[in-house]
């Protein structure tokens, strides 16, 4: 965090939840910094002496500089309105949603003597705090000045900045709710085949695949359905996946091999106008040395 920002305290609320811990630790690194936390299940973080716990959202952010809300979607805008009914004049409301639309237009709305910072940490609990980390800003007012702020709160952190809530919801339909769609229905098929087996004889492909997929599934019920329920522009995204899998489905079942071969070629020629697939193949396999050397540091 840098030390040209003038805090004294942070609030955050939501504490309990994974990203609500992380936020928490994270302002809890800085010596001059008083954390203040809340959240209905009472997170202990004993080891840390700097933070404070408070028993409503009322007492936790009414004397801070920043706060930050941690909450799942579906409570995003309440919780907002709540916080913004309490905070000191000055002060900075940000909130780290993954569907921007609803709590963009109270943000937009909320008191002037109030600084809105509406972002989305594209990063998972599970990353260090002293790692560059990606997080995307959509301006509710001052782009410049809440682009700064961001900037002095998470100095090791790249920032996209995307103008429009819609358009980042509907970035976010394919870059998170397809993915998790994908992996969920993945995880669905291989939860009912021998999958320890599967890995034992399986290649590279399989192995960072089934990885990506357990990890999503290692996060909470209400999360995943929240991001594939909440995101309105979901239901586009997955209607079209269905139905190019339909299509590829129907030309194996053909069994026409010179038309299945048109159609991988017409998929490898259109992607590779948009992206590098050689370079991509080398990365993925640059991606797998590196974890079978941490897995080997790890047993030695």
């Amino acid at each position: 965090m840098s030390s040209s920002f003038p805090m004294r305290k942070v609030a955050v609320i939501g504490a309990a939840g994974r990203m609500g811990k992380w936020f928490t630790h994270y302002f809890a690194q800085s010596n001059s910094v008083r954390v203040a936390v809340f959240d209905k299940k009472r997170p202990a973080f004993r080891n840390l002496k700097c933070v404070d716990q408070y028993a409503t959202i009322r007492a936790c952010v009414r004397e801070a500089d920043l706060v930050i809300v941690c909450v799942p979607i579906g409570s995003i805008v309440s919780v907002v309105q709540e916080c913004l009914t309490h905070m000191k004049g000055g002060a900075i409301l940000s909130e780290i949603s993954s569907i921007k639309q609803q709590v963009f237009n109270v943000l937009r709305s909320a008191r002037r003597d109030i600084t809105c910072l509406c972002f989305h940490p594209m990063f998972g609990p599970a990353t260090k705090r002293s790692r560059i980390v990606k997080n995307l800003l959509v301006p509710v007012r001052n782009r410049a000045k809440e682009l700064a702020l961001l900037r002095s709160i998470f100095p090791r952190s790249e920032i996209e900045v995307i103008n429009d809530p819609d358009l980042h919801d509907e970035y976010m339909a394919v870059v998170i709710g397809l993915t998790y769609f994908v992996n969920l229905v993945l995880g669905s098929l291989l939860s009912n085949l021998d999958l320890k087996r599967m890995k034992k004889v399986a290649g590279t492909s399989f192995g960072m695949q089934t990885m990506i997929t357990e990890s999503i599934l290692n996060d909470s019920s209400e999360l995943v359905s929240s991001l594939l329920r909440e995101n309105p522009f979901n239901r586009t995204y997955f209607s079209n996946f269905l139905t190019e899998a339909e299509k590829i489905q129907n030309l194996v079942s053909s069994r026409e091999e010179k038309a299945t071969r048109r159609a991988v070629e017409d998929i490898k020629t259109r992607m590779n106008r948009l992206t590098d697939t050689d370079k991509s193949y080398l990365k993925f396999y640059r991606a797998i040395e590196y974890l079978k050397a941490y897995d080997r540091k790890k047993k030695n």
